[in-house]
């Protein structure tokens, strides 16, 4: 074989491993938590092959999971980024800086995935004892502020029909399960403008959220501060302003309409 047929095989090579990147990529957006031996024998892969191409995957941030695959969160960036020119990741980092330099608490960014939310930024708080989640791991709709401000985001008739088809599994005493109980909740956090964690996923961690909106109005994210339950208390009428005053930020940048409920001195 001479040099030009070895540059054609390795091109060749190379487009086929590409090709079969994809198809694993689009398969696991359509089955989440797939498995590689499924995926191996749905695509019609070696085993060695499907755990070659998802490990680089995986080291890519392109997808997420051990066992039950899921799409990481370069991928759900690629996807904001495709939507109109909503680049969230574009305008979140400094206003995470800044939310974190004023809490001193952990701040995130998630946006929804599979009827959850995936963590897709984080800026680490300065304190020892901090909350962090690793990057393209998942929190319930129902038992997160993340989610409950991303669902209060919502026209109530749709954020009813997501209630009623997600599971809704109870994590600790405080978790709100039944759909009664959530539209209730979901009604609060549209009057106040932020959303309450209150150990419903986590014992001892409290969250403070509220969501990012389009310029239709749409939450396309939500951003939160996390931390010990006593800390966040105590500090909390000025975690809700920053939070909120964050929010109305990242959302003005994104195009959505100025909200005169992003004041300094929230109703709590």
């Amino acid at each position: 074989m001479n040099a030009t047929s070895n540059v054609n095989a390795a091109e060749g090579g190379a487009a086929g491993t590409l090709a079969r990147g994809l198809d694993i990529i689009e398969w696991i957006a359509a089955s989440p938590g797939v498995t590689v031996q499924q995926l191996a024998t749905d695509l019609g892969l070696s085993r060695s092959a499907a755990y070659r191409i998802v490990g680089t995957l995986r080291e890519r941030g392109y997808v997420v999971g051990e066992t039950e695959l899921r799409l990481g969160p370069v991928v759900l960036r690629l996807g904001l980024r495709a939507t109109d020119g909503l680049d969230v990741f574009a305008v979140g980092p400094d206003h995470l800086r800044d939310l974190v330099r004023e809490t001193e608490e952990t701040a995130f960014i998630a946006v929804v995935d599979d009827d959850q939310m995936c963590y897709v930024m984080q800026e680490e708080g300065p304190q020892v004892v901090r909350v962090l989640s690793k990057l393209g791991s998942r929190a319930p709709l129902h038992a997160s502020g993340l989610g409950k401000a991303w669902l209060s985001a919502l026209p109530p008739a749709e954020a009813d029909s997501v209630l009623a088809r997600i599971p809704r599994p109870r994590y600790t005493p405080t978790t709100l399960t039944s759909v009664a109980d959530l539209r209730a909740e979901l009604g609060r956090i549209r009057d106040q403008g932020w959303a309450l964690d209150d150990a419903e996923r986590e014992p001892g961690v409290r969250c403070i959220a509220a969501a990012l909106v389009g310029p239709d109005g749409r939450p396309v994210a939500a951003v939160s501060v996390a931390g010990p339950r006593d800390r966040i208390v105590d500090a909390q009428a000025d975690i809700v302003a920053a939070v909120r005053l964050t929010a109305a930020s990242i959302s003005t940048a994104l195009g959505a309409e100025p909200s005169p409920g992003s004041a300094r001195n929230p109703d709590l």
